[in-house]
């Protein structure tokens, strides 16, 4: 099964909100408490005893996965990452705030409505959630000087690269940093769906010099070679996952959408 159909077929009912394929690999490296929870409303995650702690390495099965982000099949920019952070206003968004998660829900079926920005964390409608600030932040140099070469407003160049962006998780379970066992990767299905799509869709658009890819994190678990349009990070770039006009992948992303 593909990336997109796997994730357009799923129907979470309730917590632990996890696609069945990742149901071995969950209980093979992930069976101890301490690798995740399940907190099923706003309230519990609240008044839990480490809500916001800094050393929380859990996966929060309580929270919808995110393997990917934007118009995935037609995007121009596509940036790699390891998996979605984890900030006190998730929970409070995904179950207190039902147009949230619905459009949630639409980017997971791939199936947007015309008033959505398909890269929903450059939509002005979702500024106060943590996933605008991270994303607008790390682009708001870029966004800044294509607002300048297409001689248009900040918020039209930042709802262009909404309509040609795109991120693809290698885990799709939130968490506040990452701890599981090396081998768990090598196991989950949905990251195996996530790198034969890149493989097998984006390669093959970079190569035609329809899209580029930044990976900024994990480089080695994606498998990818550095290539015209396909940008890797080192650890040290890795770190930060910066795309300001500093960072090469910052560069490159100007480049092709000027």
């Amino acid at each position: 099964m593909s990336l997109l159909k796997a994730w357009s077929c799923w129907q979470p009912s309730t917590a632990p909100f996890l696609l069945d394929a990742d149901i071995p690999a969950f209980e093979k490296h992930l069976k101890p408490k301490n690798l995740q929870v399940t907190l099923e409303s706003w309230e519990a995650a609240r008044d839990s005893n480490d809500f916001c702690s800094p050393i929380d390495s859990r996966f929060h099965m309580g929270l919808l996965p995110q393997p990917f982000m934007g118009n995935v099949s037609n995007a121009k920019v596509y940036v790699l990452l390891l998996n979605p952070g984890l900030g006190p206003h998730d929970y409070y968004a995904e179950y207190q705030v039902t147009a949230y998660r619905e459009a949630l829900m639409r980017n997971l079926h791939q199936s947007f409505r015309s008033d959505d920005l398909p890269f929903l964390f450059l939509d002005p409608k979702y500024a106060w959630h943590g996933g605008f600030t991270w994303w607008q932040g790390k682009l708001a140099q870029v966004i800044q000087s294509l607002s300048q070469s297409r001689k248009c407003s900040f918020a039209e160049a930042q709802r262009y690269i909404s309509l040609n962006l795109a991120s693809i998780e290698l885990v799709p379970y939130h968490s506040k940093s990452f701890k599981a066992p090396s081998r768990f990767i090598e196991d989950l299905e949905s990251a195996k769906l996530a790198r034969h799509f890149v493989n097998h869709h984006v390669l093959p658009r970079v190569r035609n010099k329809e899209a580029i890819v930044i990976v900024t994190r994990r480089v080695n678990e994606w498998g990818l070679t550095e290539r015209d349009g396909v940008i890797l990070y080192d650890k040290n770039q890795a770190r930060g996952a910066h795309l300001s006009l500093a960072s090469k992948g910052g560069r490159a992303i100007l480049e092709f959408l000027s």
